[in-house]
C-alpha cells in the first residue's frame, strides 16, 4: 500500500473524529427519559388538530394524537443539553411532506426545569426551525445552528435574509417567537 494513501487517510479520520458533534451535545451525556420530554413539549410544535383548541392541547386526552403524529412524522432526538444559563437545549428532527419524503427539518428550543425535574411549561421557548432538507445537509448543518445556540451566539448570518434559505426558516423574513403566546407570529406591516 501506497505510504501516502495511508498518511493521507489517518489525517482525515483525525480530522473527523477530533471536529465530531458527538463530544459536547451528545444525547448519552444525560440520563433524560427522551420520549417523556417529547411527550411533554410536542404539543408546542405539533401541528394541531382542527378538532384540538389550542388553549387545550395540553390536555391528556389528546396525547393520542399526538402520539400519532410522533409516528406519522418520525421525531428523533438530535442533540440535548443542560447548559450554564439554566436552560436544556434540545433540538429534534422531524419528516416533512415531500414527494419523495426525504425531506427533514430540525426544531431547536430551550426550557427550564423546575426542582422536581419537571419542564417548566412558562420558560419553554423555540429557538429556530430549519429549512426542509435532505438528511445529509441536516446532519451537517442542525448541530453548528445548535450549538451557536446553547453558546448564544448570533444566528443573524444564518437567517434567510443572509443566508438565502439554506439554513434557518425561522426567525427571520418577518417571523418571530413570541414568548408569552409561544408561538411564531409575523411582524405587522407597516
Amino acid at each position: 500500500m501506497n505510504i501516502k494513501y495511508i498518511i493521507f487517510s489517518v489525517f482525515v479520520f483525525l480530522f473527523f473524529a477530533c471536529n465530531s458533534t458527538k463530544s459536547k451535545h451528545d444525547l448519552s451525556n444525560y440520563k433524560i427519559n427522551y420520549e417523556g420530554v417529547l411527550d411533554t413539549i410536542i404539543p408546542h410544535f405539533a401541528k394541531n388538530h382542527d378538532t384540538i383548541p389550542s388553549v387545550n392541547k395540553f390536555s391528556p386526552k389528546y396525547k393520542f394524537y399526538y402520539d400519532q403524529q410522533k409516528q406519522e412524522r418520525n421525531y428523533k432526538w438530535l442533540n440535548y443539553t443542560e447548559s450554564k444559563d439554566g436552560y436544556s437545549y434540545f433540538l429534534i428532527q422531524r419528516d416533512e411532506a415531500s414527494i419523495k419524503r426525504d425531506k427533514f427539518i430540525a426544531i431547536c428550543g430551550r426550557f427550564k426545569r423546575m426542582q422536581d425535574g419537571r419542564i417548566d411549561s412558562a420558560t419553554y421557548e423555540e429557538i429556530f426551525w430549519t429549512w426542509k432538507m435532505k438528511i445529509e445537509q441536516l446532519t451537517e448543518k442542525a448541530p453548528i445552528l445548535f450549538g451557536k445556540a446553547v453558546d448564544g451566539e448570533s444566528l443573524a448570518d444564518y437567517t434567510p435574509e443572509k443566508s438565502k434559505d439554506e439554513w434557518i426558516e425561522f426567525p427571520g423574513n418577518g417571523v418571530y417567537y413570541d414568548k408569552v403566546s409561544q408561538t411564531w407570529k409575523t411582524k405587522a406591516i407597516q
